[in-house]
């Protein structure tokens, strides 16, 4: 039986670009690993603040997101995402970069969902600003008119923390600015049947979002673990518990 390498570590699914920051990142967030029920792999872009990114998706980082995808990907990384969803303004080159799936947002979820929900029903987007997301953001085949937006960008807590890199917030105060949202988006938009939400700090609330809205919520994390339950299929053969001798462990640890 021969087994082969080719990288300095494997069993890591998911590599994942962040921006540099020092914000909090509690379980559920997409930077905290205990928010994962398999391994990843973190690699920091230097320099890449966030506020670059919502606000202008400045074209300067590009190259460094596309040197960090790379560098996840020679570390045996199977699959990069990223933890701001404004870089799908980058996806494109990011994934003509490398030889493995890149999901940079959430925001790729849309014309999937697009698809699920029947034409009287509209697409809930929640994002960091509201005012920089552009038609470019999306894929091109998304119905935009089927689109209604809530921004952050005016409220209390939520905008600091992020977007602008507070070290420190007070979790009730930036819950309720995401609870604020999610009811003015309902309110005004009766019709929508699914939100999803741009920014990838939203996801520790979104259990909250849903239990208030009453409709499910995509994020950055659900689509990471629907990639990464496809990855994980190779992990999970039969030929494993053959060549261990032992019980074949699942993705998420369970005796198959």
């Amino acid at each position: 039986m021969t087994l082969y390498g080719g990288t300095p570590s494997q069993g890591v699914p998911v590599g994942i670009l962040m921006v540099d920051s020092v914000l909090p990142r509690i379980p559920g967030d997409v930077g905290n690993g205990f928010t994962y029920e398999f391994p990843v792999r973190f690699y920091t872009v230097k320099g890449a603040k966030a506020v670059r990114i919502v606000e202008g998706s400045d074209p300067a980082l590009l190259q460094p997101f596309i040197d960090g995808a790379k560098a996840l990907e020679e570390e045996g990384c199977k699959c990069i995402s990223t933890c701001c969803g404004f870089l799908i303004a980058f996806q494109k080159q990011i994934a003509q970069a490398v030889n493995v799936p890149v999901i940079t947002s959430g925001l790729l979820q849309v014309p999937m969902v697009a698809s699920m929900l029947p034409p009287s029903q509209k697409i809930g987007i929640l994002t960091a600003n509201s005012e920089t997301l552009e038609p470019r953001h999306f894929a091109e085949n998304v119905p935009v008119e089927r689109l209604c937006v809530q921004g952050m960008q005016e409220t209390k807590h939520f905008y600091k923390t992020f977007p602008l890199n507070a070290p420190s917030y007070v979790y009730e105060e930036v819950e309720a600015d995401v609870e604020w949202a999610a009811r003015k988006l309902m309110k005004e938009h009766p019709d929508v049947g699914v939100i999803i939400c741009e920014g990838t700090n939203f996801a520790p609330f979104n259990p909250m979002v849903s239990r208030v809205t009453g409709v499910p919520v995509f994020d950055i994390v659900t689509l990471i673990r629907w990639a990464a339950s496809g990855i994980l299929r190779s992990y999970t053969s039969p030929f494993r518990n053959q060549l261990t001798g032992g019980p074949m462990l699942g993705a998420y640890g369970k005796i198959l």
